[in-house]
């Protein structure tokens, strides 16, 4: 019966150590990025579904007529939080605009998406 314990006891001990076993970095930074893209899909529906599709083109419009503007002074022109304003610049981005910013922390539009040709 001694042998059936200690066979027991090392089971045991196999299925802690592999309990415990923490995920790689690389793991780690995979399921980020995939919690990240599904943040951003789910933050672009909700703006759809509560009538704020049309703050990115405020932000963008805003950031032709200004130029090099500060985020803060984005969010107070248009009633939005700056937190708001960044995402925006995110989907902006992400919508083949190309945002910088310069070493004063200014926002610009370096350069916009070439038009779709009609066929």
């Amino acid at each position: 019966m001694a042998k059936n314990k200690t066979a027991k006891t090392e089971e045991t001990t196999e299925d802690i150590v592999m309990a415990t076993d923490e995920p790689s970095y690389e793991e780690l930074k995979a399921r980020n990025a995939e919690l990240e893209a599904t943040l951003v899909q789910k933050e672009e529906e909700l703006a759809k579904k509560s009538g704020q599709a049309g703050r990115k083109e405020e932000v963008l419009a805003y950031l032709q007529e200004h130029g090099h503007v500060k985020v803060a002074d984005i969010a107070k022109a248009i009633g939005i939080s700056d937190r708001n304003v960044s995402s925006q610049l995110t989907y902006l981005r992400k919508a083949g605009y190309a945002i910088a910013t310069d070493s004063r922390g200014f926002k610009f539009l370096e350069s916009q998406p070439e038009p779709e040709e009609a066929e």
